[in-house]
């Protein structure tokens, strides 16, 4: 490969009236409700909760007016904060209590391995069976699909059947938790987990990871050599183009997981030779340090740029960047930038990591409902309803939300009074009192 300059113009970020929002946007977090949509009468308690191997996360548990409803919806992401997860109002209105609940990895994710954090999945939904509710409702929204995806996986399988070890190397602890299945499953505005999306959005064009900013500009998707148009004027890729972009991600992301699982060996043979005591020793040195990885270049999907990829009702670019898609491959804060090897490997890995939609969707085998806002920039109707197949359930629903962002803000050319979250609401609820 040679190594050079792409011919980029820097590009404005997307104008904010772009995006149409109704009165019923939350100011300040894309996830979070406003405290006077609860039903009045709700009762919000705070749990502080611990998992087996001692690490602590939190959540709240909202009750609706009236008398302790028997079932509960769980809200749970790996890194974001799901305690005032936007669809709860709708939920405590239809009488169902609401549990949302942080990780381990709350809003730092550069440690985070999804094995571990199912172990706090665990924990929460045995407070939950402890504290009397009969009927769990797992509700993934976002990456959360893949954590509680993977979860209910786990959680119904004979304990001697779950997995043993995780894809860094470590035992999962799986088979000796207590690890109470939900009885429903929803997944809202889902993507195909975050090592798949990352598969996918990576940028092949990087030729070493020591030098990101030395590229190939045979696989520069904004190299106009290559069908780049000036952000965001739509592109145009040329599909044996994009056959050899998409092999060449998976190359690149093959690669990573070599480096990942060398510095991981590396490591655990430090810590077998070391003299932890003697900590003025160079083995002790190498023992005792955690290896991470910085990984550039991770918002390079040419789909954000060339709108007949996948084509959808949304804007151009992706939710992992503000503005242009280089400003989240290269910026300070974006998916995967910052990571140990374990965690790369358990989360950021598309060709590693377990916890991903795509491959525990088949697993599933409780009712199951799917909510697909048709405007997300990062997760496609043809992807999901393919995955959408495979559930092996009778009882399953795939549902549409015209115009409606990941986070199910409106989408310019839907009706103002249309509200994609209040129809979120309505569907979930209907569906869950079909059921219950």
């Amino acid at each position: 490969m040679s190594a050079g300059k792409s011919h980029l113009l820097p590009q404005p970020p997307l104008p904010p009236e772009l995006f149409v929002t109704s009165e019923r946007r939350v100011r300040g977090s894309v996830n979070a409700y406003r405290i006077e949509q609860l039903p009045a009468g709700t009762r919000r308690e705070y749990r502080d909760v611990t998992a087996t191997d001692g690490a602590l996360s939190f959540g709240l548990l909202h009750l609706p007016p009236g008398p302790r409803p028997g079932s509960v919806a769980v809200f749970m992401h790996p890194r974001e904060n799901q305690s005032r997860q936007y669809l709860t109002p709708y939920l405590l209105e239809a009488g169902h209590a609401v549990w949302g609940q942080t990780s381990r990895g709350l809003h730092n994710d550069t440690d985070l391995v999804h094995e571990e954090a199912l172990l706090d999945t665990a924990a929460g939904i045995r407070m939950l069976r402890d504290a009397g509710f009969e009927r769990i409702i797992l509700i993934g929204s976002s990456g959360g699909t893949s954590l509680l995806s993977y979860y209910q996986w786990q959680a119904s399988l004979p304990p001697e059947e779950r997995v043993t070890h995780g894809p860094h190397g470590a035992p999962t602890r799986f088979a000796t938790e207590d690890m109470p299945p939900a009885d429903l499953f929803v997944a809202l505005a889902p993507h195909s987990g975050e090592g798949v999306s990352l598969l996918n959005m990576i940028d092949p064009a990087v030729v070493d990871e020591s030098h990101p900013v030395a590229i190939d500009p045979e696989l520069d998707m904004f190299n106009p050599d290559n069908g780049y148009r000036p952000f965001p004027e739509p592109s145009k890729y040329d599909p044996d183009w994009l056959a050899g972009y998409r092999a060449a991600q998976r190359a690149r992301v093959h690669r990573i997981d070599v480096l990942a699982r060398t510095l991981l060996t590396d490591y655990q043979e430090a810590r077998q030779a070391a003299d932890i005591e003697r900590l003025g020793s160079p083995t002790a040195r190498r023992a005792l340090m955690t290896p991470y990885m910085t990984v550039y270049g991770t918002v390079a999907n040419p789909a954000h740029t060339d709108p007949s990829i996948h084509p959808n009702h949304r804007l151009p670019g992706s939710i992992a960047s503000a503005g242009h898609p280089l400003s989240g491959g290269y910026g300070p804060q974006s998916l995967g930038r910052l990571v140990t090897a374990r965690a790369w490997l358990s989360t950021w890995s598309g060709l590693s990591a377990r916890a991903e939609w795509a491959h525990a969707a088949e697993h599933i085998r409780v009712p199951t409902l799917v909510v697909l806002p048709l405007g997300d920039s990062d997760a496609y109707p043809e992807d999901q309803r393919e995955i959408f197949s495979r559930v092996p359930v009778t009882d399953k629903t795939l549902t549409t939300l015209d115009h409606a962002h990941h986070y199910l803000f409106l989408l310019p050319g839907a009706p103002v009074d249309y509200d994609p979250r209040e129809k979120a609401g309505q569907i979930v609820t209907r569906w869950l009192a079909e059921r219950i």
